[in-house]
């Protein structure tokens, strides 16, 4: 028998006649249950997607469905209900992971447009990664050694679902840590310029906007 929702409670309006009592009520079944960002608490919680069915009651028992009043999810910490739609933002746990995934596949990009990177090209790299997975400790110059030649990287894979997800502070965030990693050795060379590009690109920036974070992270590495 279908379940009552514990956060909604289903209504009636129950009608008697002589004979018997009949009337409609409310019914929430649960389709699916996750993780999702919830927009009022401002985090990661767990949820239910619940789809709501009107039904047809005799003697307060539902007997058929009526019809169907839609979908909708509900937050199991505040209890919120929002539209399906509220699925479809990443959680702060999976944005966590894109943007390690994404900086780890600039950064060995850098390095390998490079050649041979200097030292310092890979100190600055091992640092980018580290400002990501600082949770998890330091991401050293010696783990960086061992797999930024060999490693797998996809640019595309990694940067377009993170500039869906991220605001413009984030992607020029991940753009300066990039312009940091190729100027640290002088100038940024027409190989790397053109990566940066393409990482703007990727990340959903126009050429205007990739070209004004680069100056500004230039002039900083300067300084």
């Amino acid at each position: 028998m279908p379940q009552l929702s514990g956060s909604m409670c289903a209504h009636s309006n129950e009608e008697e006649s002589p004979m018997l009592i009949w009337g409609f009520k409310t019914l929430f079944k649960t389709l699916s249950e996750g993780v999702f960002f919830c927009p009022q608490c401002g985090g990661d919680r767990s949820y239910q997607l619940k789809l709501a069915r009107r039904w047809f009651t005799l003697f307060f028992i539902p007997v058929f469905t009526y019809k169907q009043d839609g979908v909708h999810v509900e937050c199991q910490v505040c209890k919120g209900t929002f539209a399906e739609t509220a699925l479809q933002r990443q959680t702060n746990a999976a944005m966590a992971l894109g943007k390690r995934d994404a900086m780890r596949a600039v950064a060995f990009s850098i390095l390998r447009t490079a050649g041979t990177p200097s030292a310092a090209a890979r100190a600055k790299a091992a640092e980018a990664i580290s400002s990501v997975v600082s949770s998890a400790g330091a991401y050293t110059v010696a783990e960086l050694d061992a797999e930024w030649a060999t490693a797998h990287i996809d640019l595309e894979g990694t940067l377009v679902p993170l500039g869906d997800a991220m605001q413009g502070g984030g992607r020029e965030w991940l753009l300066s840590w990039a312009v940091a990693i190729a100027s640290v050795d002088g100038e940024v060379s027409a190989a790397e310029r053109a990566l940066l590009d393409r990482i703007g690109a990727l990340l959903q920036m126009s050429s205007a906007h990739v070209a004004g974070v680069v100056a500004t992270a230039q002039r900083g590495a300067r300084a």
